[in-house]
């Protein structure tokens, strides 16, 4: 609580300190109940957005650092974060994967081994078509695994980043998900989920933009529960 940083030299075994622990209790008793929502993976090639993605997991300033690229692989625990209707959920684990090709293998370890798999797509980039063969081999191998596993839930998360950078961004938001679903590229990666039995979900966002990317992830938790 913020008595121990306003009186440093009277707060260790004073009353304050019995008053921080007080009102601690009282705000947390008073905050709605987080719920688990179980272990994310989070994949996608080089300025996908994934650092960013992660960023605002964690309820991170974006800034500088949310655009340096992954070079290792990085976990992150317990993760709360607050919605703005008030409502909260908790991640018990986020896994940062690099987004070189040289991590394939073990990207399908962990999309096996994780509760939900997100796979980050550049939706300005849809016109090129080396980036869009990399991201459909990546998909596809990621859906293959995911297929051949013994997970009860098989289901694999997209997330559209870049929507304001790309041609979707004339689009009013709420209608830009179904418009996507109608490009060549997203309606092959549906066609590739129903071919292995796994479930596709398609979401897309500018992540820069706070409200776009609370909406998303309203969405997203939405779905995880059903």
């Amino acid at each position: 609580m913020m008595i121990k940083y306003l009186f440093p030299n009277l707060y260790k075994d004073s009353w304050l300190e019995k008053l921080d622990v007080v009102l601690g209790d009282f705000i947390e008793r008073m905050l709605p109940p987080s719920r688990q929502v179980g272990t994310f993976v989070v994949w996608g090639r080089p300025n996908s957005g994934k650092t960013t993605f992660i960023s605002r997991l964690r309820g991170q300033e974006l800034g500088f650092n949310s655009k340096e690229a992954t070079t290792s692989k990085k976990k992150y625990k317990n993760i709360n974060f607050q919605m703005n209707d008030g409502s909260a959920f908790t991640i018990n684990e986020i896994v940062d994967m690099p987004g070189t090709m040289d991590r394939l293998d073990d990207w399908l370890m962990q999309v096996v081994d994780n509760d939900h798999v997100f796979y980050l797509i550049d939706l300005s980039r849809l016109t090129d078509r080396k980036y869009i063969s990399q991201i459909e081999w990546d998909i596809r191998r990621t859906i293959e695994a995911l297929g051949a596993s013994n997970k009860e839930r098989k289901r694999i998360n997209i997330i559209a980043t870049h929507i304001d950078e790309s041609e979707f961004r004339q689009f009013p938001a709420e209608n830009a998900n179904n418009i996507l679903q109608d490009n060549d590229v997203i309606r092959q990666i549906y066609e590739t989920t129903s071919e292995y039995k796994v479930s596709g979900y398609v979401y897309s966002a500018n992540l820069m933009d706070e409200d776009s990317f609370q909406r998303l992830m309203e969405s997203v938790i939405n779905d995880c529960q059903k």
